[in-house]
């Protein structure tokens, strides 16, 4: 009998410990469950935070490239402008890399076609940098006069069509 009761108590101990086990794995499930449920409340809120600073780059490029458009509306409507306005024009050119046909046609307005009349082939493929804010002739004389190139003007040429076609002529002198 001794020994029935001891198994007994060993038995009621064991359940008892598995019980106290089971508390103690429940309390740390409950611990880790917390700590999870917090680690992803701060992820959602991160990627809240992330969306809406993405939403906001989108909104501020949205209205950088708006900006971008009517600069480009305004710049490149070819307008009939006398050739006194197309010679003192100010112009604010940025090329960097380019040749002297391609600084030339960023110097232009946009309905002005250019030709590069040269026979040296370094000058035509050679790439300069080029920043200018004066005038649109000034310009191009700082940039041909170096090279010992000219520029012409020809205001009144037209197309096939009879439409105004204006050309710029650079040449060697």
């Amino acid at each position: 009998m001794k020994r029935s009761v001891a198994l007994g108590l060993t038995l009621i101990g064991a359940l008892g410990g598995t019980n106290a086990a089971l508390a103690v794995q429940e309390s740390a499930q409950a611990s880790d469950l917390t700590s999870v449920k917090t680690e992803l409340e701060e992820a959602r809120a991160a990627v809240e935070e992330a969306r809406q600073v993405a939403e906001q780059i989108v909104l501020e490029a949205q209205q950088q490239a708006n900006q971008i458009r009517q600069n480009a509306a305004v710049n490149d409507m070819p307008t009939d402008l006398s050739p006194v306005e197309i010679q003192r024009g100010q112009i604010a050119v940025e090329v960097s890399a380019g040749t002297v046909e391609e600084i030339a046609v960023a110097i232009m307005p946009t309905d002005w076609r250019v030709l590069v009349d040269v026979k040296d082939k370094d000058i035509l493929q050679k790439r300069f940098q080029y920043v200018s804010t004066k005038s649109r002739d000034q310009a191009l004389r700082d940039l041909l006069a170096p090279m010992g190139l000219k520029h012409q003007y020809f205001f009144d040429l037209k197309d096939e069509t009879g439409a105004k076609k204006p050309l710029l002529v650079i040449s060697q002198r």
